[in-house]
């Protein structure tokens, strides 16, 4: 009888065993979102958390582009050229330096500062660096401090000038998430990764169950790498939330490739050639309210002689 007992006992602690196990099993690690009314959850592959190894880069040609909100007239003289540009929406009228690098990558870079890149960084960019270009252009009227901003600071820039990261992040994260419709694997980089990590529970991508299957798919379909938004900016969307493993600071922005722009950026006065090409961009009037874009008319003029070029842009 005691036997028998025993044996019941055993069979019960074994099924409560079994059934810890398996409620383990499924809560952390096979479908965790079951257990969850929060969120949805995507398997990552390929975690890791890295240290930054700050990049630069030598400039090879420069383009800063004015964007004049619909405010301002354009000028009548001149030859401008109309189009739809899908590439200015996100920068909230910023003048973008447009830059060619010596290994023939590019960049676009708002001439602001941030935290998070495309951004320069007010650690570098600062009224020391304007000081030390202006000594380039002798005929220049010095700017009072208060009318000091990075505009006239990058309007100096020179050919052979080193853009370097200055990262406000120690760390990376770098992980991939597998495309619902598609299958295929998209490699993401999320700044300021300093986490927790248990290397015995497997990480997962959250989205908010509150948002629409339309919603949560367009996360996926918005990876580009290749476009001069190389980002996703969890702080506009509420389909992206974070990842499952706790994390003591990150940044709002998840990023598609690691570029030299995704830090904020400093200025190296390397380069010893002028030439600086400057685009004057209006916006116009969109009757047709295309949200796919901003109609916009451009003019550009590329600079050699610094004398002209003080008068012209920098004198102004």
């Amino acid at each position: 009888m005691k036997k028998l007992k025993l044996k019941k006992r055993y069979m019960i602690l074994s099924l409560i065993a079994s059934l810890t196990i398996v409620y383990m099993g499924l809560r952390y690690y096979i479908k965790p979102e079951w257990f969850d009314s929060e969120f949805t959850y995507h398997k990552v592959y390929q975690y890791k958390v890295s240290k930054i190894k700050p990049q630069k880069k030598i400039i090879k040609d420069i383009n800063i582009e004015i964007i004049h909100d619909q405010k301002e007239q354009k000028p009548t003289e001149g030859q401008w050229q109309e189009s739809t540009r899908t590439d200015i929406k996100g920068y909230n009228d910023s003048p973008i330096l447009h830059v060619t690098f010596t290994d023939k990558t590019k960049a676009d870079i708002p001439l602001e500062t941030g935290q998070i890149g495309p951004a320069f960084s007010q650690m570098n960019v600062d009224s020391k660096l304007y000081q030390k270009l202006s000594y380039r252009f002798p005929k220049l009227q010095l700017l009072g401090e208060k009318h000091r901003d990075i505009l006239s600071t990058l309007l100096m820039l020179y050919q052979g000038d080193t853009l370097f990261q200055i990262p406000e992040a120690n760390t990376v994260i770098q992980f991939q998430v597998k495309n619902p419709k598609n299958g295929k694997l998209q490699t993401y980089y999320q700044y300021g990764g300093d986490t927790d990590f248990d290397y015995f529970r497997p990480v997962f991508f959250l989205q908010t169950k509150s948002s629409s299957s339309k919603e949560k798919q367009e996360f996926f379909d918005a990876y580009n790498p290749s476009t001069q938004k190389n980002y996703w900016d969890r702080s506009y969307y509420s389909s992206y939330d974070n990842l499952s493993v706790s994390q003591k600071y990150r940044f709002f922005k998840l990023f598609y490739s690691d570029q030299l722009s995704n830090l904020p950026l400093g200025v190296s006065p390397t380069g010893n050639t002028f030439k600086t090409t400057i685009t004057d961009t209006y916006i116009l009037p969109d009757k047709n309210r295309n949200s796919e874009g901003v109609r916009v008319a451009s003019k550009s003029k590329t600079y050699t002689d610094k004398t002209e070029y003080t008068s012209e842009i920098l004198n102004k």
